[in-house]
């Protein structure tokens, strides 16, 4: 009984944490700490989130993070462990109705890794207006001492994250959701789930493509990852989880950008 309500529990939790997902874009240089880029009056005008939010009209953009090993503060090199964002109220200014979640969905980014943070959700009338975002930080080195930052402020001076949010009417309203597009291309299901050692997944796919298949655990830690090729209708994926501990899993198809996920429960 208390291995079965444990196993609830987790996926309650799974449940509130992938309300929306992310993949960090791969085309990101690593030399990138923070993608898009952001807006710089004098050096970078274009720079920042290019898509406009319109009220009543669901909005979602995504950050892309590349964690460096090393950070710099007034001529100290201090190694880092990770770069930690609450995963609540961890984004200044952000209007009511937007939320966000992290890839890890703890957002914790450790050293020398890659992530994402998408913003979602849908503005009400009363929020037009421009905003502008900061990103809250917290730098956990080697040396034993932590580094509050704001982003994009601190690694550039002059850098903002200007958001807008627009009436329905706006002419640059961005309408369609990239995420909800991907997703609504894959129906995932697997058999036997909760399962042992093996299982088969199937994938329903309505387009044909050269994709990746990962698992993960609730941390966000990839713990397996093949290419697949999908056809058009309904694929096939043998899986063997004998590696796993027991626990609660997420597995997805992405293309490096968005995924489609389902949850397994290895549970022996």
């Amino acid at each position: 009984m208390k291995k079965f309500v444990l196993i609830i529990l987790g996926i309650a939790a799974w449940g509130s944490i992938q309300a929306q997902d992310c993949m960090p874009d791969t085309e990101v240089p690593d030399s990138v700490v923070v993608a898009p880029l952001p807006y710089n009056e004098m050096t970078r005008p274009d720079g920042g989130i290019q898509d406009t939010a319109c009220v009543d009209t669901y909005f979602e953009t995504v950050f892309t993070f590349n964690i460096p090993t090393t950070y710099v503060e007034q001529g100290i090199e201090a190694g880092i462990i990770s770069v930690d964002i609450a995963p609540e109220d961890g984004i200044q200014d952000l209007p009511a109705s937007m939320s966000y979640n992290c890839n890890p969905p703890n957002c914790v980014f450790e050293a020398d890794s890659s992530g994402c943070i998408v913003l979602y959700g849908t503005p009400t009338a009363d929020e037009i207006g421009a905003y502008d975002l900061k990103i809250e930080a917290r730098i956990r080195t080697t040396l034993g001492f932590n580094l509050d930052v704001l982003l994009p402020g601190d690694l550039e001076d002059g850098g903002e994250y200007p958001f807008f949010v627009r009436d329905a009417d706006f002419e640059n309203c961005a309408v369609v959701s990239t995420f909800e597009t991907f997703e609504a291309q894959f129906s995932l299901s697997n058999q036997p789930n909760p399962l042992g050692d093996f299982t088969q997944i199937v994938v329903a796919s309505q387009v044909q493509g050269d994709f990746e298949f990962i698992v993960t655990d609730l941390l966000g830690k990839v713990v397996h990852r093949q290419p697949v090729e999908l056809f058009e209708g309904e694929n096939t994926i043998d899986f063997n989880a004998s590696q796993l501990a027991e626990g609660l899993y997420i597995y997805a198809i992405t293309n490096g950008r968005q995924m489609a996920s389902s949850k397994m429960i290895v549970n022996r």
